[in-house]
């Protein structure tokens, strides 16, 4: 049969089509990724500034009189954070709330804010 070819294969313009697709799906793929370890990093500093602001409640609400302003830094697994705890007054005498936040030094960023109450003892 003269005059009739057979087409094996794939043509120069699919071949590049298919890599572009694939690319895209790629890129997507690495970007979702790129984003979810960013996620997972924020949930870990968050998870670390609680534990910070649950230790300073803990130790706060111990002492028998609360200074009304506090703060200080902490390291905690290698990360350096900074915490404010104060003290407001409440509208029950010797009933007061306890309001700590942390954030990493230098930053002004509240990773966390905790909230605790606090009777003082007779």
């Amino acid at each position: 049969m003269i005059g009739t070819r057979h087409n094996e294969g794939f043509s120069l313009i699919e071949v590049l089509a298919s890599l572009m697709i694939f690319s895209f799906a790629i890129v997507g793929l690495t970007r979702t990724g790129t984003m979810s370890a960013r996620s997972v990093r924020a949930l870990e500093q968050k998870v670390w500034a609680g534990i910070v602001a649950d230790n300073h409640l803990v130790l706060a609400r111990q002492q028998k009189t609360i200074p009304v302003k506090r703060s200080g830094e902490d390291k905690v697994m290698g990360q350096r954070f900074s915490w404010d705890i104060e003290r407001f007054a409440t509208q029950n005498p010797g009933f007061y709330r306890l309001e700590v936040r942390v954030h990493h030094v230098g930053d002004t960023q509240v990773l966390i804010r905790r909230t605790a109450f606090y009777a003082v003892r007779s």
